[in-house]
């Protein structure tokens, strides 16, 4: 009677060790997604792969305060969930800044975790020896999206803007210069943040008083605004601007 009980223990145990080897088994991959900050479960990206994409980028050229159009690149390979530059040129921290956003923010828009890749930025700028400035954070945001998805940006639509934590985009400089580039490099859609399709900018208005033999002249600055859209058709450029919240508005116009 012992031993028939001892039998039946084993065998119950047997029972439960390959169940519990079964449930870790088939439940790898779900141990290992990542919760994004909504709850959601995020898988991760299959390591295997490399992946890439590349956008144009519109600057400001600050020695001659001129639009310019560069392009970035990014490649996603297997690796330890860095972001990495490609040095050539150099870039500024706050570039650097918009790059981990800009992972982080493509993690969350695609539900695609990167722990176990590490992806590369770089950017051509002809003869720049230094990049600098945040405004390039929703383009390169849009790239890593598209680099994930397996998508192409559109060569005829530009996008400038910052990128926050929470996908929104933010205010840039330099508008009208970035506006003559797109337009001269054949864009045909320029994506701009919230609030920026028109501009207040200051017209001086000069006053001459006469005083005896003397003249005074008095200088004031009266504020303008001024419709990009409007201003675009006034050039002669076919170009629209339109004004987005987030890089999920972005995107339908980018893809």
């Amino acid at each position: 009677m012992v031993f028939m009980m001892k039998k039946l223990e084993m065998a119950v145990l047997f029972v439960l060790l390959v169940a519990t080897f079964s449930l870790g088994f088939f439940s790898a991959d779900y141990f290992n997604a990542v919760p994004n900050q909504s709850g959601a479960v995020i898988l991760p990206l299959a390591p295997q792969k490399i992946l890439s994409a590349s956008i144009d980028i519109v600057a400001v050229n600050s020695q001659d305060n001129t639009g310019i159009i560069n392009t970035a690149t990014v490649e996603i390979q297997p690796g330890q969930g860095r972001v990495l530059f490609s040095l050539n040129p150099f870039v500024e921290p706050d570039t650097q800044q918009s790059a981990e956003t800009a992972k982080a923010v493509a993690e969350a828009f695609t539900q695609t975790s990167l722990k176990n890749s590490d992806v590369i930025y770089s950017i051509e700028a002809g003869n720049a020896r230094l990049v600098g400035g945040p405004s390039a954070g929703a383009a390169i945001t849009a790239a890593t999206i598209a680099a994930i998805k397996g998508k192409t940006i559109k060569n005829n639509v530009e996008i400038t803007g910052t990128i926050n934590t929470d996908g929104s985009i933010g205010q840039i400089g330099g508008i009208i210069e970035k506006l003559g580039a797109c337009a001269e490099n054949g864009k045909t859609l320029f994506l701009v943040p919230k609030g920026q399709s028109t501009i207040s900018y200051y017209e001086p208005k000069i006053t001459r008083q006469e005083r005896g033999n003397f003249i005074i002249e008095r200088t004031t600055y009266v504020t303008k605004t001024l419709n990009l859209n409007d201003y675009a058709k006034q050039q002669g450029w076919n170009i629209e601007i339109k004004e987005v919240t987030n890089i999920e508005e972005a995107m339908q116009d980018l893809f």
